[in-house]
């Protein structure tokens, strides 16, 4: 059995390191491949990716796959992928400046130890520094899932429940089809604003990111 899994995982592998392909799942019957589910981005055909699939596999594993067994689901354009292995995008480090009554903000998240960095300015204010800190995080999370401007900030907001300053932040994401979904994301406040705001932002987005997109 634990050769027969470890085959299984062997195969996913090498699926997911296809180029467009997002995830891939093995279905399996004693020792009889009987279907495989793929997930893949809008970057190349469904037939590229099968054929490249059935290549990959014989290549690195000598086994000979049946394409029809190989069904390909896409995300749309536009729809950010969720990262591979279901991992989720995390807080690395903040920089934040002040100069002639002007802020300065960078972000740097972590996705599957690759670091992104974002940076945004405004007016110097107690409300305006949350935002910022949202708004340098939304921008670090775009280039993390390889989209840009459908991550918008909507509102930044804290609120105390069972005598804990917690941070709410809305984020409006905007879809190729033009509608909008609002997700939101809370975290408490340990004693840093900042930290605290771009902990908030990423839970909005990992609801939503590392899930299974269906849109």
């Amino acid at each position: 059995m634990q050769d027969k899994n470890q085959m299984i995982k062997e195969i996913e592998s090498i699926i997911t390191q296809v180029q467009g392909v997002i995830s891939g799942r093995l279905i399996c019957q004693d020792d009889t491949i009987v279907e495989i589910h793929v997930l893949a981005d809008s970057s190349r055909s469904p037939k590229q990716v099968v054929r490249d699939i059935e290549s990959a596999v014989l290549v690195k594993h000598g086994l000979e796959l049946d394409h029809k067994k190989i069904s390909v689901a896409q995300l749309g354009e536009g729809v950010p992928a969720p990262p591979k292995s279901g991992a989720r995008l995390q807080f690395s480090s903040i920089n934040y400046s002040v100069e002639n009554g002007t802020a300065a903000t960078s972000i740097t998240i972590n996705s599957e130890n690759e670091l992104y960095t974002a940076a945004t300015s405004g007016p110097n204010t107690r409300h305006n520094r949350l935002k910022l800190a949202a708004s340098a995080a939304l921008s670090a999370v775009e280039q993390s899932v390889n989209i840009n401007g459908k991550l918008i900030l909507g509102d930044v907001q804290k609120q105390t429940l069972c005598e804990h300053e917690v941070i709410t932040v809305a984020v409006c994401f905007h879809q190729v089809n033009k509608t909008e979904e609002i997700l939101l994301g809370t975290a408490i406040n340990k004693g840093d604003d900042l930290e605290s705001t771009v902990r908030a932002t990423l839970d909005a987005i990992n609801r939503r990111v590392t899930g299974c997109l269906s849109h």
